[in-house]
């Protein structure tokens, strides 16, 4: 009866960390599709020098918020890790500290999705086009 126990914990203790794991690895892929769009509104889209200079600005805001939420998920992942290695179980401190990294990555999934649109803003019409059909390919979306 013991040993069944002792098993059943280990088995909940791999699987926290492999839910955390695949949470990390399969949704962060967004800033990924990011990474590309500013590289093809710098490389492809032949930005006007006044729309160099804005895009630059909205960069330079989102990079100072980006940086507070991955600071906020690094935190998060700290204290699932020490929760789970005091608690050896799926303890309110695990599951709290998981909320607390999910949140801050849902907070950076939406200030990036906006970023995308105050990028797009900027844009002439030729220009969206083009935009529009590379973050459909980023994130395997259909067009229309």
């Amino acid at each position: 009866m013991l040993r069944a126990g002792i098993v059943a914990s280990v088995l909940g203790v791999v699987g926290g960390f492999l839910g955390v794991w695949l949470g990390i690895a399969v949704f962060d892929d967004s800033d990924h599709a990011a990474t590309n769009l500013h590289a093809i509104v710098h490389d492809e889209l032949h930005l006007s020098s006044q729309q160099e200079v804005a895009i630059e600005s909205l960069e330079t805001a989102f990079a100072i918020v980006r940086e507070s939420y991955e600071a906020e998920m690094e935190e998060a992942r700290r204290e699932i890790g020490a929760a789970l290695l005091r608690d050896q179980a799926l303890s309110d401190d695990v599951a709290r500290a998981a909320e607390d990294f999910h949140t801050a990555m849902g907070g950076l999934q939406m200030e990036t999705l906006n970023h995308i649109l105050s990028m797009r803003a900027e844009l002439d019409p030729d220009q969206v086009q083009e935009f529009d059909l590379r973050l459909a390919q980023a994130f395997h979306a259909e067009t229309e």
